[in-house]
């Protein structure tokens, strides 16, 4: 715990298990706390980033951007989940960068007396991801879900599928180190149950 008292929680699971939706209950239900998504941070990295966009340029060459200048998500997708050494020079660029945003919100949060600070990190575990956290956090489901999502919902195909599933821990390693767990397989009303009894335990 920082010295502000407040309390710092890492929120983890696999890609498709609703880890942004256990964020948007906690905003909703915990009032003073302060939410990062490191997702949200890599998409404004690569989007807005011109630095970022150089350096993923020079690591992958002009194809990896668009017409406008702009990082090619398209692209990076389809060559970092099949070639886990593309994959680790592409978090080389981007990981240290959201560590930084990471701290400086949960510095900033602290320094305006929030009550709680949530860090949304899909690779919490994968790569050991520290910020002085409390308490870690997972939204988990079977991995039959995790796959039909990522098919409804993203359009992805089974090969893209299975390659990104790959590139994470599976999620009973993942079960194992966690400290609270939200299971996200019903209907919403019991997630959000769920995020509510957590609330309650909160000071």
């Amino acid at each position: 715990m920082l010295c502000s008292g407040m309390l710092t929680f890492a929120l983890t699971g696999g890609i498709a298990t609703g880890k942004s939706t256990v964020c948007r209950l906690i905003g909703e239900m915990i009032p003073g706390a302060r939410i990062f998504d490191s997702d949200a941070c890599v998409r404004s990295l690569l989007e807005l980033d011109s630095g970022v966009a150089h350096s993923i340029e020079g690591l992958f060459g002009p194809a990896s951007l668009t017409p406008e200048g702009r990082v090619d998500r398209g692209f990076l997708r389809g060559i970092v989940f099949a070639d886990l050494e593309s994959r680790s020079r592409l978090e080389g660029v981007l990981h240290p960068r959201v560590r930084e945003d990471c701290l400086a919100s949960r510095d900033l949060a602290a320094k305006e007396g929030a009550a709680l600070f949530v860090a949304d990190i899909p690779l919490l575990f994968e790569k050991n991801f520290d910020f002085g956290q409390d308490r870690s956090l997972i939204s988990a489901t079977t991995r039959l879900t995790q796959v039909h999502r990522l098919k409804a919902r993203n359009g992805f195909d089974s090969q893209l599928v299975e390659s990104i599933l790959a590139a994470q821990l599976p999620l009973e390693e993942k079960l194992r180190r966690a400290d609270v767990v939200f299971w996200n397989e019903g209907p919403l009303e019991v997630l959000r149950r769920q995020v509510h009894r957590f609330s309650l335990s909160i000071p």
